[in-house]
């Protein structure tokens, strides 16, 4: 076995081990901070580190198939999950989780062998494109699982509304970059820096979405209205990164 082929599968066995550790915090993720942080923050430094040695057995960003894919997008999600550990409601942080998990477990349904990126991706701007995305993903994952916890939760809501309001923000402002970047590999990959493409266009479609929710501030009367948003966005969000590939079929879907 060569040395690409070793490193793979020593990047396949932190999968699973991940995979089970991350298991167990269905149940620590009750605990208090000062448990479920350290113990977070330890899982995903070592997802991080499968996904990095999986990146070395091929010698370029590991973001070349469904299986990479996914579970990228699940380590995001749970890079932004630690930013608001700290958040008291186990409704907000277990959905949250859920999503991330979700992905992770879908990830097993795809091959995990070496896979080499094509042509097309061998440029910067697909580095810098593709993880911006899942980034800004994730934060709209967050914003909708603050909004399922606004639902279920009595008392105070602001702090949920803050976790929206950050969500819809940040979420646009890390997608505007993540377009523009795409943008850029459009046209050194395809010749264009639009294409009629279901993921460009569904792009656009979740990019005019949330720049609307933002704008729901000026009317006093639409603010009610962010919650079932960021539950609907969650929608559009899935369509976008997941329809796209196995509904409509993209130039941008993973093998």
């Amino acid at each position: 076995m060569d040395t690409a082929q070793s490193l793979n599968q020593i990047s396949i066995i932190l999968y699973w081990i991940c995979l089970g550790v991350y298991s167990t915090y269905w149940l620590f993720g009750f605990t208090p901070w000062k448990l479920r942080f350290p113990i977070l923050l330890g899982i995903v430094l070592l997802h991080i580190a499968a996904i990095a040695i999986r990146g070395i057995s091929i010698e370029y960003f590991p973001l070349t198939n469904k299986f990479e894919s996914f579970n990228a997008f699940a380590a995001a999600t749970f890079i932004v999950l630690l930013i608001y550990t700290k958040t008291e409601s186990h409704i907000y942080r277990m959905s949250f989780f859920g999503v991330g998990y979700a992905f992770l477990v879908a990830a097993i349904l795809f091959p995990k062998g070496l896979s080499y990126a094509p042509p097309l991706m061998l440029t910067i701007w697909y580095i810098l494109h593709v993880p911006l995305s899942f980034f800004c993903y994730a934060l709209w994952v967050s914003a909708m699982a603050a909004a399922v916890a606004r639902y279920f939760t009595s008392g105070e809501k602001k702090p949920y509304d803050q976790i929206i309001d950050s969500g819809f923000q940040y979420g646009l402002i890390t997608f505007s970059i993540s377009m523009i970047f795409g943008g850029l590999w459009g046209y050194v990959a395809w010749g264009s820096y639009f294409l009629w493409d279901a993921k460009v266009v569904w792009s656009v479609i979740i990019w005019f979405f949330y720049a609307t929710c933002l704008h729901l501030d000026y009317w006093q009367e639409a603010k009610r209205f962010k919650p079932p948003m960021a539950i609907v966005g969650f929608v559009i969000l899935i369509m976008t990164y997941v329809g796209t590939s196995f509904l409509i079929g993209s130039s941008h879907s993973f093998r």
